[in-house]
């Protein structure tokens, strides 16, 4: 393991969001990614980077901005979802929020950090999304078609005392999070309009297929969601039929 950034010689601070963005052989992509992200850095908003043993000049480009990184480490993981949970543990902030290192934060991210309250709420803002403004109130029908965008939210630390990202879901990881903490009580989901951030065309979970969150969608959308939307979703994906048939059938 190797590790550096302004924690390591005794710097460190406890903030209010802690960004986390983990990489892997990004280093096409970090200088526009410091440009953009050291103009929100405070003492309120602390930097985490989980590199991945990028074998480009990604660890050469993490030194170099170590005076802006409040901490950094670079070695194997399981995927992008084990680096995010090691982000989690190594983060300090009250509230976490995850950034890609092609991703770019907007105005509004300051606005929303100064309005984050209630520590069991998850907050969310506005993004831009495939070159569009994208502004959406969820209900867990909606959640039935589109996971949240994991650039809008703000997750408060409670959360991560109760869960952590599943890695068997290789790429829906956060989906699956996202529908266990609808379906808890303890935690709420609240809508902001402030743009945050944006992100380019063509993610992560774009390209790639989640064999494993596929098999479990169903069940998953019907233990989170409840049974109307979990009943709208099946007449909208297999026809109002069938749907009535799985009603009578499981009474």
């Amino acid at each position: 393991m190797i590790e550096g950034g302004k924690r390591i010689f005794g710097k460190g601070k406890t903030p209010k969001v802690s960004i986390i963005t983990v990489t892997y052989n990004a280093a096409n992509l970090l200088y526009d990614y410091f440009e953009n992200v050291k103009p929100y850095l405070s003492d309120d908003v602390e930097l985490i980077i989980i590199d991945g043993r990028s074998i480009d000049a990604t660890l050469y480009l993490l030194q170099q901005n170590g005076n802006d990184i409040d901490y950094w480490l670079s070695e194997a993981d399981n995927g992008i979802y084990d680096a995010m949970n090691k982000g989690v543990i190594c983060a300090r902030g009250q509230w976490l929020y995850f950034l890609g290192a092609d991703d770019y934060l907007k105005e509004g991210f300051t606005q929303m950090v100064a309005q984050l309250k209630d520590k069991n709420t998850i907050y969310y803002g506005d993004t831009i999304y495939y070159g569009k403004y994208y502004s959406k109130i969820y209900n867990a029908y909606y959640l039935t078609k589109l996971n949240f965008i994991h650039q809008s939210l703000f997750y408060p630390r409670a959360v991560f005392d109760k869960y952590q990202y599943e890695t068997r879901y290789r790429v829906y990881a956060d989906y699956h999070l996202n529908l266990l903490l609808w379906g808890n009580d303890k935690f709420r989901f609240e809508h902001r309009p402030l743009l945050v951030a944006g992100f380019p065309e063509g993610g992560f979970s774009t390209h790639e297929k989640d064999a494993e969150f596929e098999k479990d969608r169903n069940k998953l959308f019907k233990k989170h969601l409840g049974r109307s939307a979990y009943y709208r979703y099946l007449n909208r994906t297999i026809g109002w039929f069938k749907t009535f048939f799985r009603i009578i059938s499981n009474g």
